[in-house]
């Protein structure tokens, strides 16, 4: 549903944000009053609130972050992790191994 019209309507609990669309369909958000919002500033909130419920339920967040950030995590947990374990050492042993098979 592509969003014509943005109508914001005080109410004595806060404001209601009306996305019109085409024909008669639309969408509101209640917003509760806090002192921080203003008819000014409803309409992005509310914009916020939409993008919000979209969302998948079950997305874990990762996959909506931004992929430098993601890119950039990667690289300071593997720097932090650096390195992971000692680095494998080539040693031999100077003392001979018993053969099993002698003396028998």
């Amino acid at each position: 549903m592509a969003l014509y019209d943005i109508t914001v309507y005080q109410t004595e609990d806060g404001f209601v944000v009306e996305f019109g669309g085409e024909g008669e369909d639309s969408i509101a958000v209640t917003l509760r009053s806090t002192p921080e919002l203003t008819s000014e500033n409803a309409a992005m909130r509310a914009k916020t609130l939409l993008a919000a419920a979209i969302e998948p339920a079950h997305s874990d967040g990762a996959r909506s972050k931004d992929p430098a950030l993601l890119e950039e995590e990667l690289e300071e947990g593997l720097e932090d992790s650096f390195p992971a374990s000692d680095p494998v050492s080539v040693t031999s042993s100077s003392i001979p191994m018993r053969d099993p098979n002698a003396g028998h």
